[in-house]
């Protein structure tokens, strides 16, 4: 039996507030905002040059999440998100029997945005490395990918592939177990975790 949250909603939430503040909020106001996207599409652009498929993934499929969130929350794309506003947005897309556009679109994103060499696999080394983009050190992306890339049978892999993104993606943003391995996904261990 998996051990249960102290409390469920503060665990979610919790990581819900991880993503917001790593992976969006990216000039660390406390709000996203069309400027932080300009600002990863910039960075993506110095890291991985300006004629690189991440960059250009970046600059055609940013846009679109951006206006897709804004949509989702009932704000013009000119307007911020809060972080009320984003957990208002995590716990609407929580409860839809479908998965929101907008997180449907920041999924694919991600994954190729992880997938650097393009073989639709995620490594340690890819994970580690676009993690660091946003902050998180060596130590700790390392950390993490070791618990949740595993098989079925337990044993660690060094790749995982799309579909198991998916499924871990999914933990991370619905989960309040906290012996999934999807809540290390985004490269944090949570107050929750053993």
């Amino acid at each position: 039996m998996h051990p249960k949250a102290a409390n469920p909603k503060e665990f979610i939430e919790s990581k819900w507030k991880h993503a917001f503040t790593t992976f969006f909020d990216l000039d660390r106001n406390g709000l996203i905002e069309w400027k932080d996207f300009k600002d990863l599409i910039e960075v993506i652009g110095e890291v991985r040059g300006r004629r690189s498929d991440f960059f250009l993934t970046a600059r055609l499929c940013l846009p679109d999440i951006w206006q897709k969130m804004t949509e989702a929350i009932g704000k013009e794309e000119e307007d911020i998100i809060t972080l009320s506003d984003w957990i208002q947005l995590c716990e609407s897309s929580r409860k839809s029997v479908r998965e929101p556009a907008w997180q449907k679109a920041y999924v694919e994103y991600m994954f190729k945005l992880l997938d650097e060499s393009g073989d639709h696999l995620v490594d340690q080394a890819e994970y580690v490395q676009v993690l660091g983009y946003f902050g998180v050190n060596r130590k700790d992306a390392n950390h993490c990918f070791d618990q949740f890339a595993f098989n079925h049978q337990g044993q660690l892999i060094h790749a995982i592939d799309k579909k198991k993104f998916h499924v871990l993606w999914k933990q991370f943003f619905h989960s309040e177990d906290p012996a999934s391995p999807g809540n290390w996904l985004l490269g944090k261990k949570f107050k929750s975790q053993e």
